[in-house]
């Protein structure tokens, strides 16, 4: 029977109070442990805590460990520290001055110094280069009651080549985990949930690290090529008792990862799950299908998940390109959105004694409220402690970790492994989290914050889902050119959006567009008297072209632009089938030749009058509001 997925309402007394009772004990326990929330590393933390207080110092450093994987000497590591600190506006902390003023003296011990410590600091968040310089660390968090989630650092490989590679480092690491794991001492609450024995291995699979062409414009390809390299990895997992997880990335292949995760349990059964992420819009219909999927499917799906760690960059692309917002934009919605499905997927968790078929959940999270809603979450539908599993990531959030363990709480840690190099990314994302002004980490630390704060309910997301682009409102903040009043909406340029390939309905139109576009062939037989003939009309229409008013040519520019926005699919179509050009390049040109007809009809030379359009060209021109100054 398929559930009917409606959660409890978190908003009411009871299960308020009982938020309050279960995560203001856990927070006590945490702030009892030493050092609070950070690790006790005195140099690291000391650098952290400055940058929370600076935020120049914050940028400029982030910057520098972003690079020195690439620095191949002392003299290039001080020279690039030093660049980065020496702009104005950024105060050095006392730890880094000291390692600086060294440096002049001697370079080779002040940059091993550097080094060392921004190694110490990566290795907060990964474990170690490869499984075995991992394994004395795996080894420690079992013996401190806390299962791991192997990350295999590595994504979006470009070569065939590199993805057979690197699907043949998740078998080799799949096959050797469960020998190397034996050994360890038995611990039933990390072997056992309410439904019987689990995996103590598991691994988290990036799919765009096994296909390098994982791309929503030609979907089927793609998940061809990915379930070629990835049923081989699937089928040594379940033979192996591994259980694999699906990790999410950037939000335009979502739905391909959420396809191929499908097409791929069709065709072979395992402890397998998928993460999802909570501030992406479309999340609480992604997560209703998925629990329909396994009930309608008779499978036991495992659903991490999370907040989600693109919201930056899908923020900026979203705006960049023109396309609406996919995730919330208030912190707070995605805290309400997370706690929402919390509960819509644990009503879709198997209870003991029923079929295993359904979901079960792990909550990715470092946030206390979000762990006690859904400890509460689980209690209030009527589920045994065993059925909910916490994840939390390596070296993050240390005091709570142990808090967790001794509630009884199934803890797992998300520890990745892998060189340094590939693992900064993922390093650099950590470092601001840990530093984020909304950082729930960042507030519980310090006690900045009472726990009756910290425990607060989020507000929930606004419904329905405001999705749409404001582009009255985002011409307005660009001023990308003068607005004149009475010509086109009176508003000033804005670029014409690109397709979003990612978007069905989007894609399949262009599809449909290049299935039907043909280019006409056309004999050259014309005769030099009829080119000359043409040559005139041309110039007779250039002199009448001159003499029209200028509102006019702008008025004909931009009925131009909206014909071709109108057959914009046609017309990059064409562009394919005679040019050769690909989808995007295709769609690229034509949405480019739009904005030229925009743009310049909007920007016309401010002499053509004294006053009215000419006067307000002219006071943009001078006003600095265009970045890349006057366009000729």
């Amino acid at each position: 029977m398929t559930p009917t997925l409606e959660p409890f309402a978190f908003e009411e007394a009871q299960p308020q109070e009982r938020i309050l009772a279960v995560g203001g004990a856990l927070l006590d326990r945490a702030r009892a442990q030493a050092g609070g929330l950070l690790s006790g590393r005195f140099y690291s933390d000391a650098l952290m805590q400055w940058a929370l207080k600076d935020a120049a110092f914050k940028v400029r450093l982030f910057r520098f460990v972003d690079a020195y994987p690439c620095l191949r000497s002392p003299e290039e590591v001080l020279a690039h520290l030093q660049d980065e600190l020496s702009s104005g506006g950024v105060t050095i902390p006392p730890v880094l001055s000291a390692a600086l003023a060294a440096g002049r003296l001697a370079k080779g011990p002040a940059a091993a110094t550097i080094a060392s410590q921004i190694t110490a600091m990566a290795q907060t968040f990964i474990a170690g280069a490869d499984l075995k310089e991992a394994l004395p660390r795996l080894r420690r968090l079992w013996d401190q009651g806390q299962a791991c989630c192997l990350d295999l650092l590595g994504e979006a490989c470009l070569s065939a080549e590199e993805a057979d590679a690197f699907a043949a480092h998740y078998r080799s690491v799949i096959e050797a985990l469960p020998a190397r794991l034996a050994a360890w001492p038995a611990n039933p609450r990390l072997e056992h949930d309410h439904l019987g024995p689990i995996p103590r291995a598991q691994v988290a699979i990036k799919v765009s690290a096994l296909c390098p062409r994982f791309d929503p414009i030609a979907p089927e390809a793609a998940l061809a090529d990915a379930m070629a390299r990835l049923l081989p990895v699937l089928e040594t997992a379940r033979d192996r008792g591994v259980s694999v997880l699906f990790d999410m990335e950037q939000r335009s292949v979502q739905p391909l990862t959420l396809e191929l995760f499908r097409r791929c349990l069709s065709r072979i059964d395992g402890p397998f799950g998928v993460a999802l992420q909570a501030y992406l819009r479309s999340a609480e219909a992604d997560a209703r299908a998925l629990a329909q999927w396994a009930h309608r499917e008779r499978k036991l799906i495992t659903v991490r998940l999370v907040k989600g760690a693109y919201w930056d960059a899908e923020t900026v692309a979203a705006e960049w390109n023109g396309w609406p917002s996919p995730v919330w934009s208030r912190k707070g919605h995605t805290d309400g959105a997370y706690e929402r499905l919390t509960a819509l997927l644990l009503a879709a968790t198997p209870r003991p004694g029923q079929e295993p078929i359904g979901v079960k959940l792990a909550l990715g999270s470092h946030n206390l409220r979000s762990i006690s809603a859904g400890l509460v979450a689980a209690e209030e539908l009527g589920l045994p402690p065993q059925a909910l599993e916490v994840q939390m990531l390596h070296g993050m959030a240390e005091a709570l970790k142990p808090a967790l363990v001794e509630q009884g709480v199934r803890l797992r840690d998300y520890v990745p492994v892998g060189e340094l190099i590939p693992g900064m990314a993922y390093f650099v994302r950590r470092l601001l989290e840990n530093t984020s002004n909304e950082s729930w980490l960042r507030a519980g630390s310090f006690g900045e914050k009472s726990a009756s704060e910290l425990l607060q309910a989020p507000p929930p997301p606004p419904e329905p889902a405001p999705g749409g682009v404001d582009w009255a409102a985002q011409a307005r903040h660009h001023q990308l050119s003068p607005a004149v009043a009475g010509l086109g909406d009176g508003l000033p340029f804005l670029n014409v959006p690109l397709r979003d390939f990612s978007d069905p309905p989007q894609r399949e139109a262009f599809a449909a567009a290049v299935a039907q576009a043909h280019w006409p062939r056309h004999g050259n037989d014309a005769t030099p008297e009829q080119a000359a003939r043409l040559v005139g009309f041309a110039a007779t229409a250039q002199e009448a072209w001159a003499e029209a008013e200028a509102l006019l040519r702008a008025q004909v520019l931009l009925t131009a632009a909206d014909r071709m926005e109108a057959e914009r699919d046609g017309l990059a179509a064409l562009l394919i089938v005679e040019a050769g050009k690909t989808w995007r390049e295709a769609d690229g040109e034509v949405a480019e030749a739009i904005d030229f007809c925009r743009f310049y009809a909007l920007c016309a030379p401010p002499c053509v009058n004294g006053s009215g359009w000419g006067a307000s060209a002219a006071r943009w021109m001078s006003s600095g509001m265009s970045p890349g100054g006057w366009p000729w």
